[in-house]
């Protein structure tokens, strides 16, 4: 009897220990991170409230990293063209104020026609600890359609 309570305890000691342990895994050379926005109406600029629209994702990695940022625009009136620049940025630390990453893409929308931009990294790795799309509007009302960011070791 002994040994049958025995067992119990520590079966019951296994379990509660596997529920509460977690395993983290590095991202490997080949593994890609894609975080992705989809844009809501509020996501309009050129309007009084909102000139800028920004999506910071924080990198938890000690190496450089390759990314590819995927921006989709469209004009929000029909007929005017929104005009957008967009600019990758990074920084090191969360108080840290953001530093460009590369040339800043200019956009210029066709009467609420979608366009997408893509930024690439993918000649040199960058090390900053978080990454953000910047985009800044100059002329016209224009909104965000999508924002997507592939992040690969």
């Amino acid at each position: 009897m002994k040994k049958v309570i025995l067992f119990l305890f520590l079966a019951i000691g296994f379990v509660l220990n596997a529920q509460v342990a977690k395993i983290s895994v590095p991202l490997a050379e080949s593994a890609w991170f894609i975080p992705t926005y989809t844009g809501v109406a509020t996501d309009t600029l050129g309007t009084v409230t909102a000139t800028t629209w920004s999506y910071a994702v924080p990198i938890n990695k000690f190496d450089g990293v390759f990314f590819i940022a995927e921006i989709k625009l469209a004009d929000k009136t029909t007929g005017a063209n929104g005009v957008c620049t967009v600019q990758p940025q990074g920084k090191y630390f969360e108080s840290s104020p953001y530093v460009n990453i590369g040339s800043a893409v200019t956009w210029t929308g066709i009467g609420s026609v979608d366009t997408t931009i893509l930024i690439t990294s993918v000649s040199s790795k960058v090390y900053y600890s978080y990454l953000r799309t910047l985009v800044t509007n100059t002329g016209g009302k224009s909104k965000l359609v999508t924002n997507k960011l592939i992040i690969r070791k």
